[in-house]
């Protein structure tokens, strides 16, 4: 594919120099971290695929087991027609 530019090979250098020039200029306002953090920054650009790295899956995280959990109920001693009668009067309310 033909990249069309109005640039030609002869101007390449001349172009260069200026654009190094302005950008030297304006960089000298700044402080030397100011600075290297531009040319890190431009670096970085530079240096950085278009697409993002795929991501590599977390390792999977061990699953501890639960706490065992006793359920200690107390005896009650109840007599039978009681049991029955609590159980018939759950089956009307549901009814």
């Amino acid at each position: 594919m033909n990249v069309e530019s109005w640039i030609t090979v002869e101007e390449t250098p001349a172009l260069a120099q200026a654009a190094r020039e302005a950008i030297d200029a304006r960089l000298a306002l700044l402080s030397d971290t100011d600075r290297d953090a531009f040319w890190a920054s431009i670096r970085k650009a530079y240096n950085t695929p278009y697409n993002d790295p795929v991501k590599k899956p977390a390792a999977p995280q061990p699953i501890e087991p639960a706490p065992v959990v006793e359920l200690v109920l107390p005896e009650i001693e109840l007599p039978v027609a009681a049991i029955a009668s609590a159980a018939l009067a759950a089956e009307i309310r549901a009814a």
